[in-house]
């Protein structure tokens, strides 16, 4: 049972619940889009519960070391209470975005091998990229605790990589968030369609539903399409 809201973002509200070491993550419907105005788009916040629930239990099947416990209702996730590392690890397989602004790669180039960055969360400096030694000198996570962030990335983005692949999509890049439990280190947050960038196998079609000038309808369909492949026979 939710007891106390202790934050909200734009995909999700996370409670307290009478067992001090679990919580309850609500998703929500809500949606930043590239010029930076919120919309809510029907049924995303159920949609992406149903894949991150989804994944999760693959994940654990595969020996990943998770947050997740249990899909509560259509919306609702029970997962164990973390202490969050303060970095989203972004993990790109296909150069898209950042990678072709920042570094002029040609766009849908295939990387001769994944590349995992580190960016800060939260404050004024949300989504700087940092690197090994500046995540250890600010004190968010040893060295010891890096290489299992690093190591388990490397093992999600493989097991990811074939399941989206059955279903038809590339997985461009993705974003993976961890935390302590007691001294182990637990992947978190959510697996979805809000932090996975998935491009059609056939075509190169992107799912992008952050494009501004993609109606809510449209966002719409474009959720529902990528749940469809997801729960397909595989």
């Amino acid at each position: 049972m939710k007891t106390k809201k202790i934050s909200e973002d734009n995909g999700k509200k996370i409670y307290e619940t009478e067992n001090e070491t679990q919580l309850i993550q609500v998703f929500k419907d809500d949606l930043i889009i590239k010029n930076g105005n919120k919309i809510s788009v029907p049924n995303k916040g159920a949609i992406n519960n149903a894949i991150s629930s989804y994944l999760f239990r693959i994940l654990d099947s595969y020996h990943i070391p998770n947050h997740f416990l249990k899909q509560l209702s259509n919306r609702e996730m029970l997962v164990r209470k973390l202490h969050m590392i303060p970095i989203s690890v972004f993990v790109h397989n296909i150069a898209a975005g950042r990678l072709v602004k920042f570094f002029a790669i040609h766009e849908g180039k295939e990387l001769d091998c994944p590349i995992i960055e580190y960016h800060l969360k939260g404050g004024e400096k949300e989504d700087t990229m940092v690197n090994e030694d500046h995540i250890i000198s600010f004190g968010h996570a040893s060295s010891e605790e890096l290489k299992e962030i690093h190591r388990l990335s490397s093992k999600v983005n493989a097991i990811l990589k074939e399941i989206v692949r059955r279903r038809g999509f590339r997985l461009v890049n993705l974003k993976l968030e961890y935390g302590r439990r007691d001294t182990q280190i637990l992947l978190g947050d959510e697996i979805s369609a809000d932090t996975c960038s998935l491009w059609d196998l056939q075509g190169n079609s992107k799912f992008d539903s952050r494009m501004a000038s993609k109606s809510v309808d449209q966002i719409a369909d474009e959720y529902q399409s990528i749940k469809k492949r997801f729960f397909m026979e595989s």
